[in-house]
């Protein structure tokens, strides 16, 4: 069973993420599976992908946290 404070998290980062100054972190998915926050989704660089899981970090440093963030580079 997935804990009020789990939720508590999960519902703060999905906040954090959709008032991101990165439109793309916008659209992030943010589940919890085992008490583990997990990000899905696609971002258009490592950097972006790094900066999601940061937010998570920020959030509560001691969270489990599954990265599953697709890198999708904009073609040129």
């Amino acid at each position: 069973m997935i804990s009020s404070s789990m939720k508590d998290i999960r519902s703060r980062v999905a906040t954090a993420l959709a008032a991101s100054s990165i439109p793309r972190l916008r659209f992030i998915v943010v589940e919890l599976e085992d008490n583990t926050v997990c990000l899905r989704g696609d971002v258009t660089s490592f950097y972006q992908k790094q900066i999601a899981q940061e937010v998570v970090r920020s959030i509560d440093s001691e969270v489990d946290v599954r990265n599953d963030l697709r890198v999708d580079e904009p073609a040129n």
